[in-house]
């Protein structure tokens, strides 16, 4: 099943709890992010967001004090933010997978890989959110890619892959951790990136739905 879902939901406070196959037998979690809750989450040191804004664009938000629609660069990006000294405390306080994950090295940086890690708890456990915001089919062909989600099923870390929808538009998501993925895990990366292929055709022909901004008042979207 694909589900409709907001990119920033666990920041957000927007939620989608999709559910996909028959998962493989469950023994103890182990591996990428074992046990691990958001709330032990620290930044990796030393590691910055440099010159990547995306963060800055594919997020909708929809809070009293900022409103912004999904796809909408922000009005203060512009070549970097232009109020990065003053920027609200909902921007100060966000990080992404990236900057919270050591595992992801620095060509995980969001607008280096094509792909916006984000941490959530869904159903009570950690999971990590790949959306794909670059060329979706060429990263899913990616060996460090194809590996990273065979690592990460294998191990039972939570996975879900996603794409932005249009501009206002939610994006689409669908979990990783089928009976089908694991078994192709343990096959090779071929089977894996067949399979990674078609889930990527599902969510692209997946019909969006339209993201209602509740709030007004502080529009922060750049004209168009």
């Amino acid at each position: 099943m694909v589900s409709s879902w907001v990119v920033g939901s666990a920041f957000y406070d927007a939620t989608a709890t999709p559910v996909h196959g028959t998962p493989p037998p469950s023994p103890r979690r182990r591996g990428i992010v074992p046990a691990m809750k958001i709330t032990d989450l620290e930044l990796v040191p030393g590691r910055v967001c440099g010159e990547c804004s995306v963060c800055c664009t594919v997020m909708a938000i929809d809070k009293p004090d900022i409103q912004k629609e999904a796809g909408v660069t922000c009005r203060h990006c512009r070549g970097g933010c232009t109020i990065y000294e003053t920027r609200p405390p909902l921007c100060r306080h966000y990080h992404c997978g990236w900057r919270q994950l050591p595992i992801l090295d620095d060509n995980w940086r969001p607008d280096l890989s094509g792909v916006f890690v984000e941490i959530e708890e869904i159903d009570g456990e950690t999971a990590l959110s790949m959306i794909l915001v670059g060329n979706p089919l060429k990263t899913v062909r990616q060996p460090w890619f194809i590996d990273f989600v065979a690592t990460g099923v294998r191990g039972r870390v939570k996975l879900y892959m996603g794409i932005p929808g249009p501009r206002g538009f939610k994006g689409a998501s669908l979990p990783l951790n089928t009976r089908q993925m694991h078994e192709a895990a343990g096959a090779g990366r071929a089977r894996v990136k067949d399979i990674l292929e078609k889930e990527l055709k599902r969510l692209q022909a997946h019909t969006f739905e339209r993201r209602v901004i509740v709030h007004t008042g502080h529009d922060f979207g750049a004209p168009q």
